[in-house]
């Protein structure tokens, strides 16, 4: 199991509740499979913010990083506390994209993804960003410091068992 690599204090209990949602629905959806949180979980979560129709987005940037991901990601448990390097820059790719600055977006996502998947993440990303924009739900802009790729292995697949997941 990799230890968290965040470098700021930015954790959980001091975002927004916007950001909160997304990171808990992001990773929920990444350790789909298990017991709890459950997909009808989530989706009721989700509704219960107005924002439902994020949850095919979040499937889809999940599926891309499945099926495309030259990089891991690190992704923690849903009850964590902390966030890891690469849950700091998705949100911050989310907010860009909430923002239409859809090149910073791209660019994050080009961490982990080759071009092409890149490019695929970015309608899901920014349907999801429309979706928490139209609820209420606006991510703010934080500056993001670039993670260290040495400390992560290259993906052949996503496996439950993961050392990335948390």
């Amino acid at each position: 199991m990799q230890s968290s690599t965040s470098r700021g204090s930015l954790d959980l209990p001091a975002l927004s509740a916007a950001e909160r949602l997304f990171i808990w629905g992001f990773r929920a959806k990444a350790r789909s499979g298990g017991a709890v949180p459950t997909a009808a979980d989530i989706q009721q979560v989700y509704d219960h913010f107005r924002v439902g129709d994020a949850v095919l987005s979040l499937e889809a940037i999940i599926e891309i990083f499945a099926c495309t991901a030259h990089t891991a990601i690190e992704v923690h448990c849903p009850t964590c506390p902390r966030m890891s390097d690469s849950e700091h820059a998705i949100l911050h790719a989310i907010a860009a994209a909430q923002q239409d600055r859809i090149d910073i977006a791209r660019e994050r996502f080009e961490s982990w993804l080759p071009p092409v998947g890149a490019d695929w993440a970015l309608a899901p990303v920014q349907g999801l960003a429309t979706i928490f924009r139209m609820a209420g739900l606006i991510l703010p802009d934080r500056h993001v410091r670039a993670f260290d790729h040495d400390r992560t292995m290259a993906m052949k697949s996503w496996l439950v068992g993961s050392p990335t997941l948390h």
